[in-house]
């Protein structure tokens, strides 16, 4: 064993040491902030963060559309965003991804995202899950639309967004 390699244990350590209390004090602050009240929840992921931040920018009537993590619509930790955006007529469409084909070529092939988009004054949102391309968008058999009131419903405890592989699936569960 080098007489180097303890030094640079102590310095790895300390190099933890600092990023940790970084990202608690981050955590800290931003919980503090009151701006972020639908996701400072748990573990703070800034996917979430960024999320909210769009909802509150695009106001009552504008649209946003981005590309987060599907768990944006099914976690625990962004239930009430999600909620948020679906109950106040908000959510115009959340389209799943696994990206299993590579769509997008640096990202792990497990890794689900969505493409989301905040309207305003919407009754009923168009649901598309387990897309692997992006022409499967095109097919109106995975579609499947749920009002705030059926996602109720469905998940009453939660309020998380319910996942279907087909709309016959969707209206059966209706």
């Amino acid at each position: 064993s080098s007489p180097e390699a303890p030094e640079s244990d102590r310095a790895l350590v300390r190099e933890f040491e600092l990023a940790k209390r970084e990202a608690e004090g981050s955590s800290e602050f931003i919980r503090g902030s009151d701006r972020f009240r639908l996701t400072a929840i748990g573990d703070l992921n800034t996917y979430a963060l960024f999320a909210e931040d769009f909802l509150m920018l695009s106001g009552s009537l504008g649209s946003a559309g981005m590309i987060v993590p599907t768990g944006i619509a099914t976690d625990n930790s962004t239930r009430n965003f999600f909620d948020a955006v679906s109950s106040g007529e908000r959510l115009a469409s959340l389209y799943d991804f696994e990206n299993k084909e590579a769509i997008f070529p640096g990202v792990h092939r497990s890794f689900k995202f969505a493409l989301l988009t905040l309207g305003s004054k919407v009754k009923r949102t168009d649901f598309l899950f387990f897309a692997t391309a992006v022409s499967q968008l095109t097919d109106e058999r995975r579609h499947f639309a749920l009002t705030a009131e059926e996602i109720g419903l469905i998940n009453p405890n939660t309020r998380t967004c319910p996942v279907f592989r087909s709309q016959v699936d969707s209206e059966l569960t209706k």
